[in-house]
């Protein structure tokens, strides 16, 4: 903490800069003023969510633009695939401020009732030591596919139960989504008893109450109730796109969501916790979800282009993606409207191209919406996938290791922290130009930040190769010239603060 002399003597030397940038609209910087602009900021504790927003401890809104890291396979942890420090620090010099986890229920419980305490403990040393790299982690019980014993992922075999009856031999052919996982996800849905006469989902409920009271002291890491629920094969009978699942998320996913928070809240009754819609709302089905009646419950979605699961002989076009994934942001933005539950893309991007992906993220802009893409390297049934921002996990992230097309579109201009309300901000490649605006209301309603408040932008130098130049109104820039981690100081008695930034 700064010594009251030396507040006070910063708090002279920004005052007069702020006369100066009154005067000639363009930001001024003061050495004696500034911070280096380097260093992110810390990572929050125990983020919230106020209205469309998310917010840290002091109230500025958090913008998330963060990737995935999860291992589907045995031992089920990033490090055993070589995702280490070096990763996590890469990661955090390109600006990305989050990473979604994902702890293996099959990992968690292999055996009824008893818990791998060891597995989740190097989960969440992981989430740690992420946090410690300025990122939010957001971990959840991640599935594809129900189980291995379907090439997918997520329930241990004791909870793969085919129409509720243990031992039952799946219709053939038992290595695929469909019929297996399909008839597994139909038992599972039921609460269907596993051996121990315990319903399956109860099981899963009691899982996540230990997980959360093992994540007890840690007030950085937030999570997600699970991954892609997936209709029963009876279900799927009554689902539609673009209609989406109504009899399916009403009478089944919503009652197990809230089992499932129920549980989480019996231990901890007040960390953010994300759900997700069913399986198909990312290509383009609406969501039947009604509000989990929650104050600290998120939305987390996924929007994919639905052309890439077609083999089309040219890559995807940008146009027709545009609308796909236009309508699932519409969707989710539908879902907010309703429930008042906060949006985050929490998976976009695989089998998209570059040109798709960049597009479907100046969507997201327009709409301040926060996101985690899919992935830092990519895994699926068993194998590695292409779509990872990696192409190796098992070697360092130097240039030749990174798909660099990828990574530029991943690390546009944009914001981090808001001491205000954002009201927009945006990428134009064509022009090399970002610009942001936001009021100095607070995003709970409870007055103004106060003249000195600092938001911060992230600006990698590899978009302003020679530098940037920034004009200001209602606020000045406290960051050296040039750097990363742009600040800008809030001026006494400025409503709104307007950012725009340009290549030197």
């Amino acid at each position: 903490m700064l010594k009251p002399t030396v507040v006070r003597a910063k708090r002279a030397v920004a005052l007069a800069a702020c006369l100066t940038l009154a005067v000639t609209g363009i930001s001024a910087f003061s050495p004696s003023a500034a911070t280096d602009g380097t260093s992110p900021s810390a990572t929050p504790q125990r983020l919230r969510h106020t209205g469309p927003w998310f917010t840290g401890a002091d109230g500025k809104v958090v913008v998330i633009h963060g990737t995935n890291m999860i291992n589907k396979f045995a031992p089920y942890v990033p490090s055993a695939l070589g995702f280490g420090e070096d990763d996590l620090q890469f990661l955090q010099d390109n600006g990305f401020n989050g990473i979604r986890l994902g702890l293996t229920w099959a990992a968690v419980e292999p055996t009824p009732g008893h818990y791998d305490d060891a597995y989740i403990d190097q989960m969440i040393a992981l989430a740690d030591t992420a946090a410690s790299h300025g990122m939010i982690p957001l971990v959840n019980f991640h599935q594809d596919g129900y189980s291995e014993k379907f090439g997918g992922n997520g329930a241990p075999g004791w909870a793969t139960l085919s129409f509720g009856i243990p031992g039952l031999t799946f219709l053939p052919p038992p290595a695929n989504v469909l019929p297996g996982a399909a008839i597994a996800n139909e038992s599972f849905w039921a609460n269907a008893k596993a051996t121990d006469g315990i319903g399956l989902q109860d099981h899963y409920a009691a899982a996540w109450k230990h997980v959360a009271q093992r994540f007890a002291g840690d007030p950085r890491t937030v999570f997600e109730v699970d991954n892609e629920p997936s209709p029963g094969i009876l279900d799927v009978a009554t689902c539609a796109l673009p209609i989406g699942c109504p009899l399916f998320d009403t009478f089944k996913l919503a009652p197990f969501h809230r089992k499932v928070l129920a549980s989480i809240r019996s231990v901890d009754p007040d960390r953010l916790v994300f759900v997700e819609p069913q399986a198909f709302f990312g290509l383009g089905s609406r969501t039947w979800l009604p509000s989990m009646n929650d104050p600290q419950v998120g939305f987390g979605f996924h929007d994919y282009c639905a052309l890439a699961l077609v083999p089309l002989p040219l890559p995807l076009p940008t146009a027709p993606c545009d609308l796909l994934t236009g309508l699932n942001l519409a969707n989710a933005a539908a879902h907010y409207r309703s429930t008042g539950e906060p949006l985050l893309m929490n998976e976009f991007g695989a089998g998209d191209t570059d040109a798709v992906v960049a597009s479907l993220l100046d969507q997201a802009d327009t709409k301040m919406v926060s996101w985690m893409h899919w992935a830092y390297w990519g895994q699926d049934f068993g194998k590695s996938a292409t779509y990872g921002l990696i192409n190796d996990i098992g070697k360092s992230p130097d240039t030749a290791n990174i798909k660099q097309g990828l990574l530029t579109v991943l690390t546009r201009p944009s914001p981090r922290t808001v001491a205000g309300t954002p009201r927009s901000w945006g990428w134009d490649q064509a022009t090399s130009t970002f610009r942001a605006a936001y009021s100095t209301d607070r995003a709970d309603g409870t007055g103004r930040f106060p003249a000195g408040a600092t938001s911060e932008f992230f600006l990698h130098p590899r978009f302003f190769p020679n530098g940037y130049q920034v004009q200001v109104t209602g606020g000045v820039v406290t960051s050296a010239p040039g750097a990363p981690r742009l600040r800008i100081a809030g001026l006494p008695g400025a409503a709104e603060v307007v950012v725009t930034v340009t290549s030197s």
